[in-house]
């Protein structure tokens, strides 16, 4: 009996200890929870802070993804915050966390200059944010309003004051910056520009928000004097961006009496080291404040009143009677101290920092925006399915609907980007491209194909698997049978040894094109092509799995697996027609020549709204492809939308029967 009594007694002793220390936690929480969420807003600044300048460059997705997630979670962070100091204003808490670290969180609200946009629709959200702007601000407002005592210290009322200026101050950039980046401005402003408009003289306060021009350098926004030149090339990017037709461009130039070689048409052949530096700048003007940093009225703030009122208000604290206040202890002291300091910094200094750190970056190998070339291959994706150890976890994944980069090639090591890049620009350089209709690679009549005219041995016999995948398949089929031939090719005929420079460089180059075209289809089929069917990518991976691995041995044992699936079929069919070629520079010339015709089809038939999204998720190849097409002059989507076929391709239009008619034949 006595045991139990004891065991008991122990029991309960056990319970009331565990029940002290929940409550201990809770009072620790209770005191330390203002100090926590504020030192966190601040942390999450400094970490977006220097990440920032990481998203102009392509980097690992797993840090993509953290940087997305402590950007949204920044602001529901100091939301929370600025909510719980609201709920205490009924119980009297310290002046000093609430009357300054309420403004302090109007300040991180704010965001960075680097990262005000994280994707391309947070442009059109501004208004969304402007609200947000007012219901904050009362709050915060509000809560240092219920919470001041009576006899408080002055200097302590004012500083709160001055970085609730600078906190509301900070706010209002985010939408102001959203706003001018949005789409439907940016067309406003350069269709003005396109048709030749000559601008008013401005006022003073209008003035105030239009940009400066430092020596012809910006690409933003319109001059303050009248402009009578021709469209810069950073005008141009920054139209094709918006969807505008750089053709109607052109059309507006000549009815003002300028030449239309003046608009298109102007690139060299080293222009693809400018590009980068245009794709840099469009990211900036999209997803950074770069369209509001050279405005007078953001530089006169940013340059003198915003340091003047962080160092004003930092001195005030310091020089206030902090010992009046019996709730305001030595933690709260410091912590402030540590906050405002920190939070001066991160305003004042937060674009000279990110600035070092581009300089630093662009001295490291990492790729910048669009200069990767990523690439999904079918057959590897078969052997890593059909793994053991992988297979299933694949399987349940992508069951999910997860794509992921299961079948991801890495091309980092080597200099692939660089060669592609460089023969892709050749080829459309080095003729006249200028009103060229990108879709003519199907074209059988020599003179109209642009990507294989050269090849005089594919115009003798029209009536082969090579014609009939390019000319009557839909455009993503013929991508994905194009990539099985060409890897088959690659495995079973690769090019061997002896093979000149210039042949070896045409394999590498159609390899890794068909698998990059293949990746697009499988995780951006948007970019592809509008409409362009994921599922033909899973379709493909089921059947090459179902027929084992015979398939991979010789183009001749694969033939009766091949017979039971189409898609395969019509694949191994052109793989073996390209193989007895015979001759292994035609073979790989074709091949290289084929996967140039289809690249930049595919860029030139994706939205510029499309290029401008990708550029925040660290760029596309394509992207690049479709800005040398689209500033060399040759048509886009937009021009084919825009401006008339030519005038032989109308003719006859309405005789056609009504059935299968082209209504784009308006014209």
């Amino acid at each position: 009996m006595k045991n139990a009594t004891n065991r008991a007694s122990s029991g309960d002793t056990r319970r009331e200890s565990a029940m002290s220390g929940i409550w201990s936690s809770v009072r620790w929480w209770d005191e330390w929870q203002m100090r926590v969420l504020v030192a966190g807003s601040l942390l999450m600044q400094w970490f977006l802070l220097l990440a920032a300048p990481m998203r102009k460059y392509t980097i690992q997705t797993w840090l993509r993804r953290l940087i997305w997630l402590v950007y949204i979670s920044c602001d529901a962070l100091a939301i929370y915050a600025l909510a719980t100091l609201f709920n205490r204003q009924a119980k009297a808490s310290s002046p000093c966390n609430t009357v300054l670290w309420a403004p302090v969180l109007l300040i991180h609200l704010g965001g960075r200059e680097k990262i005000t946009a994280y994707d391309i629709e947070d442009n059109e959200m501004w208004t969304r944010h402007t609200v947000t702007l007012v219901s904050q601000v009362t709050v915060a407002l509000y809560a240092s309003y219920k919470t001041w005592p009576d006899t408080g210290d002055r200097r302590l009322l004012w500083s709160a004051v001055l970085l609730f200026f600078i906190g509301i101050l900070s706010f209002c950039e985010k939408p102001w910056a959203l706003r001018r980046a949005s789409i439907n401005r940016l067309v406003s402003v350069y269709s003005s520009l396109a048709a030749g408009e000559r601008q008013k003289p401005t006022s003073a306060w209008e003035y105030l928000f239009t940009e400066l021009d430092f020596g012809g350098g910006s690409i933003v926004g319109v001059k303050r004097k009248p402009r009578s030149t021709i469209l810069s090339e950073g005008h141009k990017v920054q139209m094709i961006l918006s969807d505008m037709s750089l053709g109607a461009a052109a059309t507006a130039q000549k009815s003002r009496g300028l030449p239309e070689e003046d608009v298109l048409g102007t690139l060299d052949p080293g222009a693809e080291k400018n590009m980068k530096h245009w794709l840099r700048r469009a990211f900036g003007l999209i997803y950074t404040r770069a369209n509001v940093v050279s405005t007078p009225a953001y530089l006169a703030c940013h340059v003198l009143l915003v340091p003047s009122l962080h160092a004003t208000a930092i001195a005030l604290f310091a020089t206030s009677h902090k010992h009046a206040y019996k709730q305001l202890n030595a933690a709260d002291v410091k912590m402030t101290y540590v906050i405002l300091r920190f939070t001066a910094v991160l305003d004042v200094f937060g674009v000279p920092i990110s600035e070092l750190l581009y300089w630093v970056l662009s001295k490291t190998k990492i790729p910048a925006l669009c200069e990767t070339l990523p690439g999904d291959n079918l057959i590897d994706a078969v052997q890593k399915v059909k793994n053991p150890r992988t297979g299933r976890l694949i399987k349940w994944a992508r069951s999910l609907g997860y794509k992921g980069r299961f079948f991801h090639r890495d091309n980092r090591s080597n200099n692939l980007y660089g060669k592609v890049a460089g023969f892709v620009v050749q080829e459309l350089l080095g003729d006249k491209v200028q009103g060229l209709d990108l879709a003519s690679y199907r074209d059988i009549d020599k003179k109209k194909n642009w990507a294989l005219k050269k090849l005089e041995v594919l115009f003798i016999n029209t009536d082969t698997a090579i014609w009939k995948s390019l000319r009557q398949l839909p455009f993503d089929e013929s991508v994905l049978r194009w990539h099985i031939a060409t890897d088959l090719c690659c495995r079973l005929s690769p090019p061997p040894k002896g093979l000149n420079a210039l042949t070896y460089t045409h394999s590498k180059c159609a390899a890794e094109i068909s698998n990059y075209m293949a990746h697009l289809l499988n995780c951006r089929p948007d970019m592809l092509m509008t409409g362009s069917r994921q599922y033909l990518f899973n379709e493909a991976l089921r059947s090459m799995g179902s027929m084992g691995r015979v398939v991979w041995r010789s183009i001749d044992d694969a033939k009766d697996a091949c017979s039971k699936h189409a898609l395969i079929k019509e694949s191994w069919n052109l793989a073996k027609e390209l193989v007895e070629l015979g001759d292994d520079k035609t073979r790989w010339e074709i091949m290289y020549r084929v996967w140039v015709g289809l690249l930049c089809y595919s860029a030139s038939m994706c939205r510029g709204y499309q290029h401008a999204k990708s550029l925040g998720e660290g760029g596309e190849f394509l992207s690049f492809v479709w800005l040398v097409i689209a500033l060399k002059g040759a048509k886009t989507l937009a021009d084919k939308l825009q401006m008339p076929d030519d005038e032989g391709a109308t003719q006859g239009a309405t005789q056609e029967a009504t059935q299968g008619i082209d209504l784009s034949k308006f014209d």
